[in-house]
């Protein structure tokens, strides 16, 4: 009977060893928050004497890379940008932006498709240098505005944020960009953070937007990557 016992434990270790063994080429489902960065860039017109007046201009992405990673002697977080995008090249110039924690509120967001999920594919899935996402997001309901005044230590502009986040992050570069291939990684400094209006309870903050809810609704695929709307 104990030689019986001891077969099935060791064809059960072999089983189990088996499992963790075998190679795959696809990554693991991470259940993370997803965020959206605002960036500022530049934009320039031409006027009736054809001088050219360059102006500050918010734009924003979809951003899901992102973790604390140390809290003294003050915050700092990592996030990790695709190159090649307009927020990357905003950032690695002005290196500043604002971090905002999205909630499921921005996933349900139907715009003028009717189909949920357009806000998201919006600022995932198009890119600043070919429309207007500030105009877009106002037709949805979801003009950009400022962050209250705050005293941040110094006189800089920052750029709009979409309205009903659950927590807005200001993080500065620290250092240079990391290249890790694909994506640029920056260490930041948390220069000041915010709470939306709508959160009244620290619990509230829990509630966020998570990419296996992206993934649930069909808005993201399993590769990370935004669905676009089938308009045949």
């Amino acid at each position: 009977m104990y030689i019986a016992i001891i077969a099935i434990l060791l064809l059960c270790q072999h089983d189990i060893s088996y499992a963790y063994t075998a190679s795959t080429s696809i990554p693991p489902l991470l259940d993370v928050p997803v965020y959206s960065l605002s960036t500022l860039g530049t934009s320039s017109d031409n006027d009736d004497n054809d001088s050219t007046t360059t102006s500050n201009k918010s734009t924003m992405n979809i951003l899901t890379y992102a973790t604390p990673v140390s809290v003294k002697p003050y915050r700092m977080w990592s996030i990790s940008l695709y190159k090649g995008t307009l927020s990357h090249e905003n950032f690695t110039r002005d290196r500043r932006g604002i971090l905002q924690l999205l909630c499921p509120e921005h996933a349900s967001c139907k715009g003028k498709s009717g189909i949920e999920g357009e806000l998201i594919r919006l600022l995932g899935g198009s890119s600043g240098k070919d429309v207007d996402k500030r105009l877009l997001c106002k037709e949805m309901g979801y003009e950009w505005e400022n962050l209250p005044n705050e005293e941040d230590g110094n006189d800089i502009e920052w750029p709009k944020v979409l309205p009903s986040c659950i927590y807005y992050l200001k993080l500065e570069l620290v250092g240079d960009m990391i290249d890790c291939g694909s994506h640029e990684v920056a260490l930041c400094k948390v220069i000041s953070m915010m709470s939306g209006e709508e959160i009244t309870d620290a619990s509230e903050e829990l509630d966020s937007l998570s990419t296996r809810q992206l993934r649930k609704d069909s808005i993201i695929s399993e590769l990370g990557r935004v669905i676009p709307l089938d308009n045949d």
